[in-house]
């Protein structure tokens, strides 16, 4: 089902992030085609089959991708860590100030999800920099992901864009969902020969933090039966901060390499 896409550039505040248009709705067993009216607003859609108004349809909450070209013409960060490293220290300095001791707290919750949120960037970023900078990395990324090497392309292709292959691999990465860290952990493996997940016990926090992040962004800190959260005291919250950091700091190390002398 298509979602009409909201224009970004003429709203003002999120409620006038609204959209409307004519769809079709598959049926997930008989794969007919029903048309359908759809509204979307700033994260609800509301779907009217034509001919059966009464009928009850689940719909998400739309999400839109830029077009490829767009992917393309996105900079990475001239230096990852410092935006990381920027970003660990402004939001430990807020929740010191405003953070309370309540695991339930809004501002906990809030430092919470961009320190995670800043997690992602710098993985992806680094990712994209090292597989950039070095081609057996951008050879070996190829060969062994599997969604890249079902990729094709013709000699017409790669003859007009020499670069064509780096752009394609660099417009690839940028669609990874850093949050998933085993798929994350497989890239940096393959292409840098770098882990991401190490210890049993940091896995085990920062893979249960990714769950909490989700629940902050998507249910505002209820977990799946509709509970309220509340983990996200000072020490949690700081300490998969101070996790995030150390697992920072090696990435980058391992990265870079030993310095030269």
């Amino acid at each position: 089902m298509g979602i009409p896409e909201p224009n970004w550039d003429a709203a003002e505040k999120m409620s006038e992030l609204t959209s409307d248009d004519h769809t079709e709705v598959i049926c997930n067993e008989c794969e007919a085609a029903f048309p359908a009216y759809v509204y979307n607003s700033a994260g609800n859609c509301d779907v009217t089959l034509d001919d059966y108004p009464d009928t009850h349809v689940s719909a998400d909450m739309a999400f839109f991708s830029p077009e490829e070209d767009e992917w393309l013409d996105k900079e990475v960060a001239a230096d990852p860590h410092v935006i990381f490293m920027d970003s660990f220290r402004e939001t430990g300095e807020i929740l010191i100030a405003h953070g309370g001791e309540d695991g339930g707290q809004l501002i906990n919750r809030m430092v919470f999800a961009q320190q995670v949120s800043a997690l992602e960037a710098y993985l992806g970023d680094t990712l994209i920099k090292g597989v950039q900078a070095k081609p057996d990395a951008l050879t070996r990324l190829v060969a062994a992901d599997k969604d890249l090497n079902a990729e094709k392309f013709t000699l017409a292709d790669i003859a007009g864009n020499p670069g064509l292959l780096g752009e394609k691999v660099a417009a690839y990465l940028r669609t990874i969902l850093y949050h998933n860290l085993a798929k994350v952990d497989f890239l940096y493996r393959t292409a840098l020969n770098v882990r991401v997940l190490g210890d049993k016990a940091d896995n085990g926090l920062l893979l249960q933090a990714i769950k909490h992040r989700h629940d902050c962004v998507h249910r505002n800190g209820m977990d799946k039966d509709g509970n309220r959260l509340t983990v996200f005291t000072k020490a949690y919250v700081q300490r998969v901060a101070d996790a995030m950091r150390i697992l920072v700091d090696r990435i980058e190390a391992e990265v870079l390499g030993p310095p030269a002398f």
